[in-house]
């Protein structure tokens, strides 16, 4: 009866801790809208000297066209107030922006992207290989594309990674190494875009502000780095063997392993052992899948040079729907565009809000309003941003619903799987 009492506990506690979790992350993601959309209008308005806030009509020269309450009224451009910068405090409205949207640099926008999942898809194919899970590459195609579109799906910009490695359990029996791969085709990910962010930011922007943050995700590399180097450590692994814990917990899943099934007693403590064991065993796995990177260092870096190549392919679509939907290309440089994208890109990757919602646009109009952009043309952005990606992702629809992920049984790898 304890028993039974205590598992309840232990069931309402997860979804306690998830129902609060979501709570959170739906909290943070309305507050970063509310405070991206603030402000945003349909129509274009000025600020006039005299406090008024007409809507604006026309623009012609040196002089605007506004609404009154008798009709229209022309009036020159010196009777608009001015922001911080000496320019007209006028609020463009979305349907500006989108009618004055270039549609063939949008369209461009979607070429410069193509290669993006291609490269995702030879990056896995060869940490996979590194595992000694052989696919072919088509297959790792329809994975990736299955992965994409999960991701739209999914909480967060990670989530569809779980079903992911789901499907590729399915072409080997080699389960743990496989979802091993998944994780660490992840990281690879990260770090080509940490990478790449610290190459654009110190490499080609003068903003004081955007080099505070490449210093940060400077930082970041190097931890990321510093990690990856002592989860490949001889001497980490021997100091952690060497642990009084550790080497009790090894212990007592040898034990395990060891009883016969019909000698195990039928106890909590008993089957709690039995986990413990499996965790161990499946962690000891991983390890040794972490570990053979190391045996295929020019997959590793082919891997990662993927990264860096198929992050700079999508910042430059990102850059390029910038420039469609009218930001000042004039005054600023393009290095600061990559700079911010690529930084949205990061801050949507953390699964505090789904999808990155409002947490990136937050980063897009903290940068981008007010000098490079206006807000509609932020917002504009950010929605194409997120459509583009979205367009790239929705083949992985047919390899979802028509099970296109599953090997054929008479392919090797199936043969494989079934073994």
């Amino acid at each position: 009866m304890n028993r039974c009492n205590g598992e309840r506990v232990k069931r309402m506690s997860t979804k306690s801790r998830k129902l609060i979790w979501n709570t959170v992350r739906i909290a943070v993601c309305a507050v970063a809208l509310g405070w991206v959309l603030l402000g945003v209008t349909w129509h274009d308005y000025v600020q006039l000297n005299d406090g008024r806030r007409p809507r604006l009509i026309l623009e012609e020269g040196d002089s605007v066209t506004i609404q009154t309450d008798q009709g229209s009224e022309q009036i020159s451009l010196s009777r608009i107030a001015v922001n911080d910068l000496g320019q007209a405090r006028i609020t463009y409205g979305l349907v500006r922006v989108v009618r004055q949207s270039d549609a063939k640099l949008l369209v461009l926008c979607l070429v410069v992207f193509c290669p993006v999942p291609f490269l995702q898809s030879l990056r896995f194919l060869w940490l996979l290989r590194a595992q000694e899970i052989h696919i072919s590459y088509w297959e790792s195609v329809k994975l990736s594309f299955a992965g994409n579109f999960l991701n739209f799906v999914a909480p967060g910009t990670t989530g569809g990674d779980v079903i992911k490695a789901y499907y590729i359990t399915l072409h080997t029996h080699q389960k743990t190494e496989a979802v091993t791969t998944v994780f660490l085709d992840r990281i690879a990910g990260l770090a080509g875009i940490l990478g790449l962010v610290s190459i654009v930011i110190f490499a080609t922007t003068g903003d004081a502000e955007l080099r505070g943050i490449g210093y940060i995700v400077l930082a970041m590399l190097l931890a990321l780095g510093l990690g990856c180097l002592l989860l490949l450590s001889e001497g980490l692994r021997r100091w952690v063997a060497s642990r009084r814990l550790a080497t009790r917990v090894m212990a007592l899943a040898g034990r395990e392993q060891a009883l016969p099934a019909d000698s195990a007693p039928s106890t909590s403590k008993h089957r709690l052992k039995i986990l413990a064991g499996t965790i161990i065993r499946q962690a000891q796995r991983a390890d040794q899948a972490t570990q053979r990177l190391l045996k295929h260092r020019k997959m590793v870096l082919g891997a990662l040079a993927a990264t860096l190549v198929l992050q700079f392919f999508a910042v430059s679509a990102f850059v390029l729907i910038c420039r469609a939907v009218g930001m000042n290309f004039t005054d600023y440089p393009a290095g600061d565009y990559y700079a911010v994208t690529a930084t949205g890109n990061i801050v949507a990757a953390i699964p505090i809000s789904p999808q990155g919602l409002g947490t990136t646009e937050a980063v897009f109009k903290h940068f981008l309003e007010g000098s490079h952009a206006n807000l509609s043309q932020v917002l504009c952005m950010a929605m194409g941003i997120r459509l583009m990606q979205l367009s790239w992702a929705l083949p992985g629809i047919l390899v979802t619903m028509t099970g296109a992920y599953t090997p054929k049984m008479d392919s090797p790898e199936s043969q494989d799987s079934q073994a």
